[in-house]
C-alpha cells in the first residue's frame, strides 16, 4: 500500500492561510489552547483534516513562543506613554502573556522595520501608540496581509481599520468649561506639545465642541507648542494687554514651569490667573503642588487595549471597535477662584 505522505508537507501557515488567522491561532486550537474559542477551534480541525494536517505534529505543540505582544512606544521618556504601558503589562500578565516594548522613536521606518520582521519572534499581536496624526498610506499594510491583532492606542486621521483606545477628553474639558463659564471667564491658552499629535489634536476639538455646547461665542483660544520650548511665547501672552485669565498646559513639568515664569513676572495663581495641567498619574502629577488636573486615563486605556487584543487573537473574528476612556477634571488650589 502507498503511504500518504501529503502530512508533512502541510504547515500551520497553510491553514492559516486559508482562515486568514495568524498561524499561532493555528497553533493553540490545535493543541486545544483554552483562549481560543470552539467556534475557532472547529473551523481549524476541519480545514486541517481537508489539507491533510497531522495534528500531532511537534513544531505544533511549543505554544509557548507565540505567548508574546508588543507595545510600540515612541518615546519611553513620556509619562502618558509609561502610564499606558503598565496598563498594557498588568492586562497581559494577567492572561499570561509576555510585553515586550520596542521603542519606535516615533520614527516611521523603525515601525516598518519591525513589521517585516515580526515573524522572526512568534508575536501574537501588537498594540501600538499612536503619536503622529499623519501616517504613511503603506504603514499598517503587514499586519494587514498577515492579518496580525493590532490595536493603537490614540489614532491618526486616516482609517486603520484596527481596533482604537482613545481619551474622551470632552468630559473632563466641559466640566472645566462649564466652571470657567461660572467664572466668567472667557480668554483661555492652551500650552501644548505638538499640532501633529492625536492627543493634542484632541484637546483642541474637546474645547470648540464644549464651546460650542456652552454657547460661548466670545470664549477666546490660543495655542502654543512647547514641542521645542516656548518660554519666550508664555512671558509674551502673560504680558500683553489681555493675557489670558487661564494656562492650560499639557504635563506637569510644563505646568510648573509656567508658574515659575508667572512668580518672576508677579503673576499671582490664581488670584491674577488659573493654571491646570493635563497629566496621566495623580500620586506625580504636581496635585501634592495643589495644580488642578485634567487627568488623562492612560492607565486604563493600556489595560483596556491589552483586554481588547487578548480577544482579538482569542478569536479572529472579533469586530473591531473604538473603546473611549473618560478624561476627570479635578479641581484643586491653582484654578479655585472665589466667586
Amino acid at each position: 500500500m502507498k503511504t500518504n505522505n501529503k502530512n508533512s508537507k502541510v504547515r500551520a501557515q497553510d491553514i492559516a492561510k486559508v482562515l486568514k488567522v495568524s498561524a499561532s491561532t493555528v497553533s493553540r486550537a490545535l493543541s486545544d489552547h483554552p483562549r481560543i474559542s470552539k467556534e475557532t477551534k472547529e473551523r481549524v480541525k476541519q480545514v486541517a483534516t481537508r489539507l491533510g494536517y497531522f495534528t500531532g505534529m511537534p513544531e505544533m505543540m511549543n505554544t509557548e513562543k507565540t505567548e508574546a505582544v508588543v507595545v510600540m512606544v515612541p518615546s519611553i521618556e513620556s509619562k502618558i506613554y509609561r502610564q499606558v504601558i503598565s496598563g498594557v503589562t498588568d492586562s497581559l500578565r494577567k492572561n499570561n502573556y509576555q510585553t515586550f516594548i520596542v521603542d519606535t522613536i516615533g520614527n516611521n521606518d523603525t515601525i516598518n522595520s519591525f513589521f517585516t520582521t515580526y515573524k522572526k519572534y512568534g508575536i501574537s499581536g501588537v498594540i501600538h501608540i499612536v503619536c503622529k496624526r499623519n501616517l504613511p498610506d503603506d504603514l499598517y499594510s503587514v499586519p494587514v496581509k498577515d492579518a496580525l491583532p493590532v490595536v493603537t492606542v490614540f489614532e491618526p486621521d486616516s482609517y486603520t481599520g484596527f481596533s482604537s483606545v482613545l481619551p474622551d477628553m470632552f468630559q473632563g474639558i466641559h466640566k472645566l468649561v462649564n466652571y470657567l463659564q461660572s467664572l466668567k471667564f472667557n480668554k483661555i491658552a492652551l500650552v501644548l506639545e505638538d499640532e501633529d499629535k492625536p492627543e493634542d489634536a484632541i484637546v483642541i476639538s474637546a474645547f470648540e465642541t464644549a464651546f460650542e455646547m456652552s454657547k460661548l461665542e466670545k470664549m477666546t483660544l490660543t495655542v502654543l507648542y512647547n514641542e521645542g520650548g516656548c518660554e519666550q511665547e508664555i512671558e509674551q501672552i502673560l504680558t500683553r494687554k489681555d493675557p489670558p485669565q487661564v494656562i492650560i498646559a499639557k504635563g506637569t513639568l510644563t505646568a510648573m514651569d509656567i508658574m515659575g515664569i508667572s512668580e518672576n513676572l508677579g503673576i499671582t495663581i490664581p488670584e491674577d490667573m488659573l493654571l491646570i495641567a493635563m497629566d496621566s498619574d495623580t500620586q506625580t502629577a504636581g496635585l501634592k503642588n495643589n495644580l488642578s488636573l485634567l487627568k488623562i486615563p492612560a492607565y486604563e486605556m493600556g489595560y483596556e487595549a491589552g483586554e481588547m487584543l487578548i480577544k482579538q487573537i482569542n478569536n479572529p473574528d472579533t469586530e473591531r471597535r473604538t473603546e473611549v476612556k473618560p478624561v476627570s477634571f479635578i479641581l484643586k488650589g491653582s484654578a479655585i477662584r472665589m466667586q
